[in-house]
């Protein structure tokens, strides 16, 4: 079994944990993946303008897939190769129906759409600091209601309730898990909505689609995914081969084919060294 793509997660996989670095290890063995002709393609919950550098300046890492598999982009040129945004009109239905306490941010075309309202209370909402740096920087301020039709984006990635009332999750959970109308993925303290079948395997998919329509054709066993979230478990079992980081959960580990070591000790790096490098060493 040849692997020629790499669907590579970020936070808690490829990334230590201070969210934005890799070690020297891990940046070496990408960079022999690419020279042996090996897509690495990083995989992640992230929007597009907070992808970490230090990922996206390894040599040979040409392709991205982003918002929980709603885009590819090509990086050269951010030129979105596959999408599945939320229709406009359905997130309107979606956001008429959360409580108006409700910490809303609206993900769109590298922005977060966010209500001023919310951002002048943010103390009142208990956030991961990670997270507010990253409002600091593509947080677009919004005066007035995203349930205005007028204030809303066209072009919906995600729509992301980081920090929801307890009170009112087991009232989500009924209203949409079940509603084939959207993906809903539950984070640590809310919830990522996404468009219908929005996952990082469906988002690997119209990737490998647009690469047939551009003359390379893969096949599932020559693909490799690796991650440690639940928002991974789909990429890992429709992939060749699963690998789940030392770090992750272990209904992730249970799904996976294989467990590598933990993010902080290089896993990634030697799981691909094993699985996809032909057993070439990198030190």
């Amino acid at each position: 079994m040849k692997i020629k793509l790499i669907a590579l997660d970020l936070d808690g996989t490829t990334l230590l944990n201070d969210h934005k670095s890799i070690s020297e290890r891990t940046k070496n063995v990408l960079i022999k993946a690419a020279k042996q002709n090996i897509l690495v393609v990083p995989t992640s919950g992230r929007i597009l303008t907070v992808l970490p550098q230090a990922v996206l300046s390894v040599p040979g890492i040409q392709y991205a897939i982003t918002s929980n598999g709603s885009l590819a982009y090509q990086l050269k040129d951010k030129k979105v190769i596959y999408s599945n945004y939320i229709p406009k009109e359905k997130a309107l239905q979606l956001l008429r129906l959360l409580p108006e306490s409700s910490w809303i941010e609206v993900w769109s075309e590298g922005n977060i759409y966010i209500e001023n309202r919310l951002i002048n209370k943010k103390n009142e909402y208990p956030q991961n600091p990670f997270h507010l740096e990253v409002l600091k920087k593509i947080g677009v301020p919004v005066n007035g209601s995203l349930r205005d039709p007028e204030l809303l984006p066209e072009r919906i990635e995600k729509i992301n309730l980081p920090t929801f009332p307890d009170a009112y999750c087991k009232t989500l959970q009924q209203k949409f898990y079940k509603d084939s109308r959207f993906s809903i993925l539950q984070t640590q303290h809310g919830f990522e909505i996404m468009n219908a079948v929005s996952t990082k395997a469906q988002g690997l998919h119209g990737f490998c689609d647009w690469l047939k329509k551009n003359g390379t054709t893969l096949k599932k066993e020559n693909i490799m995914a690796i991650g440690d979230s639940e928002n991974d478990i789909e990429m890992l079992t429709e992939c060749g081969i699963g690998i789940a980081m030392g770090n992750a959960p272990e209904s992730v580990r249970k799904a996976a084919d294989n467990t590598t070591d933990t993010n902080t000790k290089d896993g990634a790096a030697l799981a691909i060294e094993k699985y996809a490098l032909a057993n070439t060493k990198v030190q």
